[in-house]
C-alpha cells in the first residue's frame, strides 16, 4: 500500500497547555424552558446514572440546551479563540468551555442563565484551527469510505487524530506536531435478529404472525439491499397454486430489474422468495411472493393467529411522526382486515390509514437503510382520500421503503390498496411536511388482474379476511 506522507505547515497544532478558571458570577434565576414531560427519559437517565434529583436532572438538560446555542454563537462570533466545549456529568453537571483567550469568550458566558455551572479552560488551539488541519488532512489522505485513514478532531485533547482504519495500512509519516496517528477501534457489527420486546415494523421476529406493515429487505443484483413493506396476507386456491397456498403481497416494483433469487428478509431472516407472481405497471404494480419453504410459512403464518391483520405502530407527534393510535404513548397492536373495497366504493374525503416501514440508518442503525431520509419514522399514519382516478390518491406522507405498504379503513376494517409512490411533483425525504401526497394501487384492481393473469396459473387469489383464513 502507498506510504502516506502528511506535510502541513499552515497551522501549528501543539499538544494543549491547559489551565482551568472559573467564571465567577452568580446564576440568574430563570424558569425552565424545557417541559419535563418531553424530556422524561433523559431525566430518568441522569437520575439513575448520577443519583440526582428530578430538579437537578432538569437543570442539567437546560444547561445542555443553552450550551448548544452558545456553541453556535461562539463559532460565529469568537471563532479565532473558541476551542470547543463539553459537559462533565460525572462531576456535577458542569459545562467546560475551551478557549485560547478566556477574555475573548467571557462576555458570551456571562449571558448564560446557569453560569455558576460554567468553567473555562485555556487550550493551545482554536476549534477553527483544528478544523483547518482536519480538512487539509482529509484532502491529503482522500478521506472517504475506501480510504485507509480518517482524520477527526478530538476536542477534549485539543488536537487532530489521523485514525488508521486497517492494520495493514502503512503507518503515516506526520511531520506536523500535535497530529496524532492512532489505530481506529472497529466496532463489531451487531448481526442477527433485533428484539425490541414487541412487534416493531423493522423487528417483529417472534411476535405473532406475518402482517401488513412489516419490513421486507430485498437484495439487489450488486449485493446492496433496499426495503419495501408487506401489504396483506393472501391465499390461493385451485390451479397451479392450490391448497390455500400462503403468499405475501407487496409492490411489484420492489423486485423489478432484480435478476437474482436471493430470498427476501425480515429482521435478517430469509422469509419469502425474491420473485413470484408480479407486474410492474401502475396501477397493476404488485407482487405475490411465497414463503421460502413450508417450515417458514408455518412459523410465520400457519401456526399462529390471527392471519388477517395489519400492524398498528403509532406514537404521538406531528407530521414527522405517526399519529397516536391509542392515547399518548407509543403503541404496537394489530388492525383486523375483514373485507376489501374495490376502487368504485372508495370516496374522496374518506379517512384512511397506511403502514410503512421506511427508515434511515441514523434512526435505526441495526436495520437496512431504505432511503427514507433521517428522522422519518416507520409506522402507521392516517389521512384522507383526496381523489380517485385509476388509483387512490391520499394526503398521507410516505418515503422510499414504504412501497407496497397497506392502505386500509379502520371504519369498517377493510383493505383498500397498496402504496405505489409519491404523486408527480412530490419527492420527499426525511420528516413529513404539510401538503404531501401519494397514491395507492387499488386492491380490487390487483385481485381482478392476478385472477385473470396467466402468471397465476389459473389459481384464485384472495386477501385473508378471517383470523384462521
Amino acid at each position: 500500500m502507498r506510504r502516506i506522507v502528511v506535510l502541513i505547515a499552515a497551522v501549528a497544532v501543539a499538544v494543549p497547555a491547559v489551565a482551568a478558571s472559573t467564571v465567577n458570577a452568580a446564576a440568574v434565576s430563570q424558569a425552565p424552558t424545557l417541559d419535563p414531560a418531553t424530556v422524561a427519559a433523559s431525566m430518568s437517565y441522569l437520575e439513575q446514572a448520577y443519583g440526582v434529583s428530578p430538579a437537578e436532572a432538569l437543570r442539567r438538560l437546560e444547561l445542555q440546551l443553552d450550551a448548544s446555542r452558545l456553541d453556535t454563537t461562539l463559532r460565529a462570533k469568537a471563532s479565532a479563540t473558541y476551542g470547543g466545549m463539553a459537559i462533565d456529568q460525572q462531576h456535577g453537571g458542569v459545562l467546560t468551555v475551551d478557549a485560547t483567550d478566556q477574555a475573548a469568550i467571557k462576555p458570551y458566558l456571562t449571558q448564560l442563565p446557569d453560569r455558576s455551572h460554567v468553567r473555562t479552560r485555556t487550550v493551545a488551539n482554536s476549534l477553527s484551527e483544528l478544523t483547518t488541519v482536519r480538512n487539509q488532512l482529509a484532502t491529503q489522505v482522500d478521506a472517504g469510505a475506501d480510504s485507509a485513514y480518517l482524520p477527526a478532531i478530538d476536542q477534549q485533547a485539543n488536537n487532530v487524530v489521523l485514525w488508521r482504519r486497517t492494520p495493514a495500512a502503512a503507518r503515516a509519516a506526520v511531520s506536523q506536531p500535535g497530529v496524532v496517528v492512532k489505530d481506529l477501534p472497529i466496532p463489531t457489527p451487531l448481526s442477527g435478529p433485533v428484539d425490541w420486546g414487541y412487534c416493531h415494523p423493522l423487528f417483529c421476529s417472534g411476535y405473532g404472525p406475518m402482517r401488513g406493515g412489516l419490513r421486507l429487505d430485498y437484495t439487489r443484483d450488486d449485493g446492496s439491499m433496499g426495503g419495501c413493506t408487506v401489504a396483506f396476507n393472501v391465499r390461493s386456491t385451485g390451479g397451479g397454486f392450490p391448497n390455500n397456498t400462503p403468499w405475501v403481497l407487496t409492490a411489484g416494483h420492489c423486485a423489478q430489474n432484480k435478476t437474482n433469487f436471493t430470498p427476501t428478509q425480515h429482521n435478517t431472516t430469509p422469509i419469502v422468495n425474491q420473485h413470484g407472481v408480479e407486474k410492474y405497471a401502475y396501477p397493476y404494480d404488485y407482487q405475490f411472493v411465497q414463503y421460502v419453504d413450508l417450515t417458514t410459512a408455518d412459523a410465520w403464518l400457519n401456526n399462529q393467529t390471527p392471519h388477517n391483520t395489519v400492524l398498528l405502530y403509532c406514537r404521538p407527534g406531528g407530521l414527522d411522526s405517526s399519529q397516536a393510535c391509542n392515547g399518548q404513548n407509543a403503541d404496537s397492536g394489530s388492525q383486523p382486515i375483514t373485507g376489501i373495497h374495490p376502487l368504485s366504493d372508495i370516496k374522496a374525503g374518506w379517512v384512511v390509514c397506511a403502514d410503512g416501514s421506511a427508515s434511515s440508518k441514523r434512526n435505526y442503525p441495526q436495520a437496512v437503510d431504505s432511503g427514507a431520509g433521517a428522522d422519518y419514522l416507520p409506522g402507521t399514519r392516517c389521512g384522507q382520500v383526496t381523489s380517485t382516478d385509476v388509483g387512490i390518491n391520499t394526503n398521507i406522507c410516505a418515503r422510499p421503503g414504504d412501497s407496497g405498504g397497506p392502505l386500509f379503513s379502520q371504519v369498517d376494517n377493510t383493505a383498500l390498496g397498496i402504496l405505489e409512490g409519491n404523486l408527480p411533483g412530490q419527492n420527499g425525504s426525511g420528516p413529513c411536511t404539510s401538503g404531501e401526497a401519494n397514491n395507492y394501487s387499488p386492491i380490487g384492481t390487483i385481485l381482478d388482474d392476478v385472477n385473470a393473469f396467466s402468471g397465476g396459473k389459473g389459481s384464485h387469489f384472495d386477501v385473508i379476511t378471517t383470523p384462521n383464513g
